[in-house]
Formats: structure tokens, sequence, C-alpha cells
């Protein structure tokens, strides 16, 4: 895709959104929850195996990999997920097979069929300065629960939150210029709101609850 076509799609897409095409829920309401599982970083790096199909995630860039029987079955998420890195380097992370984490951290999937999960993850990536400027209030960086869950996301028409999904997908693959990616990105999630019409905590974009 040139960036010429990038451009038009964000203009047809910018054109066919209004205020009352967007709706607007807390993410708590809007999604599923799920907890991770009890587990070191030295039993990580023990478990650890090269080409075991089960990922555990850990801050940062932290990961091992390891074998299901090593993970308790109901702490072993298999849904599409965002993975909330909530202490260190607060992040979202997108993850689509059988993955856990440390119990620290959270989870977000969608039973809504109304709602792409990748698209809220799109929609995160670009609130990351908003939840570290939380986290950077405490001694040890970190958020907590209620950060995420009363925090408000637009839920756009599902063929909408598609087509943001394919471009964005589309561009993160076809070019390696953050800035350039970040600028249309941003240009792509910022969706139409009335003041008046915002839940209360809620002014402006990439602004929930404190």
């Amino acid at each position: 895709m040139s960036n010429q076509n990038f451009m038009e799609k964000l203009l047809d897409l910018s054109a066919c959104l209004s205020d009352r095409q967007v709706e607007w829920k807390a993410l708590g309401d809007a999604l599923v929850r799920a907890k991770g599982t009890k587990i070191t970083a030295g039993k990580m790096k023990e478990l650890h195996k090269d080409g075991a199909p089960l990922k555990i995630f850990a801050g940062g860039k932290t990961v091992a990999f390891v074998d299901y029987i090593d993970i308790p079955e109901k702490n072993i998420n298999r849904e599409p997920s965002v993975i909330v890195k909530s202490r260190g380097v607060i992040e979202f992370e997108y993850y689509d097979k059988p993955f856990s984490h440390k119990n620290e951290m959270w989870s977000y999937h969608s039973k809504d069929e109304n709602i792409n999960i990748k698209f809220v993850y799109y929609f995160l990536k670009i609130q990351e300065p908003y939840f570290q400027n939380i986290a950077s209030r405490m001694q040890m960086p970190q958020i907590a629960t209620p950060d995420t869950e009363k925090f408000f996301i637009p839920i756009p028409p599902l063929e909408i939150q598609a087509e943001i999904v394919r471009i964005l997908d589309t561009f993160t693959e076809l070019t390696a210029r953050k800035k350039q990616y970040s600028y249309y990105r941003d240009l792509l999630l910022t969706f139409p709101k009335k003041e008046s019409c915002l839940p209360v905590g809620q002014t402006g974009r990439g602004v929930g609850y404190e």
C-alpha cells in the first residue's frame, strides 16, 4: 500500500465516522479481564525450553516458552488478547496464541462479536504515555487494575474496526519508519466526540479516570 493510498483510506474512514457511530465504553465493561499465573523469573528461566508451545510473559521483554504441563490449565489463556504490562515498563502487547503471564499482570480478550480485540490493542498503544504517567506517581512505576478497568475506549462499527486493523497491520509490515507510522496510527485512531457526551472523568482523547 503506497502512502497515497494509505492517506486515501484514512480520509475515507474519517468521512464515514460521526460521533453517533462511535460508542465509548469502559474497558472493564467492554472486555473480559484474565488473570495470570503465580511464577517467578527464576522459575520461568528454569522451565524455559526452546521451541516449547506456551509463551509466558513477564515485565519488559522477559518471556519464557514452556510446555503446557508446566502451567495450570486454568491459568492458560487461549484467546487473542491485549496483555497489560503493569510494572516497570508500562506497555501493552497483543498476542493471539496460547499464553500466560505473571500474576501481577493481567490481560483482556473480547467475548463481544462487535469488538475487534486487535483494534483495542492499537488504540491502547497510543495511550501508553497516559498510563506511564499514572505509573510514574509510584515509587516503583506501576498501574493497578482500576486504571485500565475504568478507562474508556471508542467502539466504532465493526467493519471500521476491521479496516483500521487491516491498514495498520499492512503499514506495520511496509515501514520501519517509526515516526511516520506513529503519525498515521494516531491520525487513524482519533475519533470524534462531543465533550458534553463524555463520561464523567474523561476529557479529551487519551484521558480516563484518575
